[in-house]
């Protein structure tokens, strides 16, 4: 069956999707983002005003489907568990409603913010550290090509340190029968603004 995914920035308006995701019992122990609503606006204002992050929201077939969150590496803590290198991209992602956290599905939403990241940012890797825990997120990105580089252990989480290399991405996507569309949006570049690279 053929899907259509559409990412586009997070709104304000995306809050109560976003919310009541936070809560669920597949995303809470991992995202720790299970608090009350005035706390959560917080986290969410604070999210789309930071200059070094671009959050997104994923559909499958018009329906939300996902939360993605791209990162400057270079103003992360990740930056101290690795050997970072020019064109780094830190990503975080969730798989919204319990239902699609499947490897089929997990795979196609992987997948499609995969390809949506390398090729709007030009990044040559794209960094994760998933909680250790997460079995359905990491062999979804080791069947995608990344591979785990290290085990490290973070303040809040012991997270497996994924490494998906934009040539070992693209030769997996060689033998997957996908579409891209690319549609007009007035999205301002996070690798040109106010003239400078924060990437």
């Amino acid at each position: 069956m053929k899907h259509h995914i559409l990412l586009r920035p997070v709104k304000m308006i995306d809050f109560e999707v976003l919310y009541i995701w936070m809560q669920q019992t597949h995303i809470a122990p991992f995202w720790k983002l299970n608090v009350n609503k005035e706390e959560f606006q917080v986290y969410l204002e604070r999210t789309l005003k930071a200059e070094h992050k671009r959050v997104f929201l994923c559909f499958i077939d018009h329906i939300p489907a996902g939360y993605l969150i791209a990162y400057s590496i270079e103003h992360d803590p990740i930056k101290e568990y690795y050997q970072a290198e020019p064109g780094d991209l830190g990503m975080h992602f969730l798989i919204g409603p319990r239902e699609l956290l499947n490897k089929d599905d997990g795979l196609m939403i992987a997948r499609a913010m995969t390809a949506f990241l390398m090729k709007k940012y030009s990044c040559s890797r794209i960094i994760g550290e998933p909680d250790i825990r997460n079995r359905i997120v990491i062999p979804i990105l080791k069947e995608m090509g990344g591979y785990v580089a290290d085990t490290i252990s973070m303040p809040h989480k012991k997270a497996a340190l994924i490494i998906g290399e934009k040539d070992r991405f693209q030769k997996y996507m060689s033998n997957v029968n996908v579409n891209f569309v690319k549609l007009p949006n007035q999205e301002k570049d996070l690798l040109a603004e106010e003239g400078r690279s924060v990437m």
